[in-house]
């Protein structure tokens, strides 16, 4: 079912359209390239970090901030000119100029005031991610439930004392996604994650295997009265497009 609040990118959407219609309406070309060119760095702002995450570009995490902190402030002086040339501009169709802006403002408003399900999920399994990237056991028990259990770990504790094993020496280096499945049925959810999981060099894996797999896991959610969703089973489909379960995990 459709939900505004899963999809503020329709009221943005909506907004550049009506924007651009209003630019065909009146012909005004000063606005029509700055219109592109504002597009063109908030698609920049968001792939800066796409391709960081994704390992394509090796830029630290403060060099990212400066990029898109100088990104983010040629978008505001854009549309500060813009605004003040449309105030100065369209006396009597000043109104109308004001409709795409409140519609773009709707959709990053819903976006920060209201986090959904689907926000939520994707974040603890980005959580997850980074937990074991960092070998960080607390990290990795806080997204557990309590009442956790799957086809080989029959508890927490059992879960916990196996990563421990696992993470006791140097193992992942990056943890990248590949594909995210979530079906959401509150206060349950699915997720498959797809992810290619890059060893350290030091690594037992890394030496004696190959230097990274791709694993495709199961995780069933369940959301608590506080609202936060937290792992209540994961099961290992498939490395490398190969039937696995945990036993073989060793």
């Amino acid at each position: 079912m459709f939900n505004i609040f899963e999809q503020p990118w329709t009221l943005l959407i909506a907004g550049i359209a009506a924007w651009f219609i209003l630019l065909l309406i009146h012909g005004d070309s000063r606005l029509w390239w700055q219109s592109h060119l504002v597009i063109f760095l908030a698609v920049a702002f968001f792939a800066v970090d796409f391709l960081v995450e994704a390992g394509l570009f090796k830029f630290g995490k403060t060099l990212t901030i400066i990029i898109q902190a100088a990104l983010g402030l040629g978008i505001a002086v854009l549309l500060t000119f813009q605004i003040i040339h449309i105030i100065q501009t369209y006396e009597r169709h000043r109104w109308q100029w004001f409709l795409p802006i409140v519609l773009a403002v709707s959709a990053f408003g819903f976006d920060t005031l209201v986090r959904t399900d689907l926000e939520r999920i994707n974040a603890l399994i980005k959580t997850a991610r980074k937990a074991v990237e960092r070998e960080d056991f607390d990290a990795i028990a806080a997204i557990i439930s309590a009442d956790y259990e799957d086809s080989y770990h029959n508890t927490k504790d059992d879960l916990m004392n196996h990563t421990r094993r696992l993470l006791s020496e140097p193992l992942v280096n990056k943890a990248k996604r590949m594909g995210l499945k979530v079906e959401i049925s509150s206060p349950s959810a699915a997720v498959t994650l797809t992810s290619i999981i890059h060893f350290e060099k030091q690594s037992r894996i890394y030496r004696d295997y190959k230097p990274f797999v791709i694993l495709k896991m199961k995780f069933d959610l369940k959301k608590e009265q506080n609202k936060r969703w937290f792992i209540n089973r994961a099961e290992i489909l498939e490395i490398d497009q190969q039937p696995v379960k945990w036993r073989d995990i060793r």
